[in-house]
């Protein structure tokens, strides 16, 4: 600011001392010539600036790279709650967990269900006599052959036919618990004269008293074993004897 005021000043000094010796040296019109004046002056200020001009076409370049990502927004507001969607199918672990569930309910089943087997064989062994494969288990029970026949059948069972001496042995000893004679599996009743098992087969074994098989008149279709004998004897099927089957 100081500079400006400076340079106005000297220049307008030196203006006005040219304007005096001008004058002073002619008589007629004391003047001196503004351009002598000012050629010999220091440089005016510059102009003020113009009006900006229109703006032109944008030029032609290469594209620069794409500058590195700025730094991330802060959070928006959190959504409003979708709809729930529908329940999906039962997975494959499910599925398996499901069936190993009932695997498990079946063998605790089958488990109980030995339990209680176990339970009633030891009950039938403890009241019966066992030989090899077979069980023998008196019923206390005294009827007719053919009662006997559908008693046994009811429970599993059979008649008791023994097959050999240990199968008879027993037989008889179930017997001698208070009966006269049993009867046993074996009968004419289908081919007369000629005593055979259900099945229609011919017997394999027998252990038949002096004079036995005798049919005292005619009536005799069925075989007893007699308790203190072991010995079997022809007997009429509609007496009434002691009911032993086997298993």
């Amino acid at each position: 600011m100081y500079l400006l005021q400076f340079f106005t000043t000297l220049v307008v000094g030196t203006l006005l001392g040219c304007i005096a010796a001008f004058e002073a040296s002619r008589p007629e019109a004391n003047t001196c010539p503004v351009v002598a004046c000012a050629a010999s002056g220091l440089p005016g200020r510059d102009g003020k600036d113009g009006m900006k001009g229109e703006k032109g076409d944008q030029g032609v370049g290469l594209k620069g790279q794409q500058g590195s990502p700025g730094k991330a927004g802060p959070p928006g507001p959190v959504g409003m709650k979708g709809p729930r969607s529908e329940k999906g199918q039962k997975g494959e672990t499910a599925a398996i967990d499901a069936v190993q569930s009932q695997v498990t309910a079946l063998e605790n089943k089958l488990q109980a269900l030995q339990a209680e087997h176990n339970k009633y064989k030891k009950v039938v062994l403890l009241q019966g006599l066992t030989v090899g494969q077979k069980t023998f288990i008196s019923t206390h029970q005294h009827d007719t052959f053919a009662n006997g026949r559908a008693r046994c059948a009811k429970a599993g069972a059979a008649l008791a036919c023994p097959k050999n001496a240990d199968e008879n042995a027993a037989v008889q000893e179930l017997a001698k618990r208070g009966a006269k004679f049993a009867f046993l599996d074996v009968n004419y009743l289908q081919t007369e004269g000629h005593f055979v098992y259900e099945n229609g087969k011919a017997l394999e074994y027998t252990n038949w008293e002096k004079g036995e098989p005798n049919n005292y008149k005619g009536t005799e279709d069925c075989v007893v074993i007699t308790p203190e004998t072991a010995q079997w004897n022809d007997y009429s099927c509609e007496q009434k004897g002691l009911i032993i089957c086997e298993f």
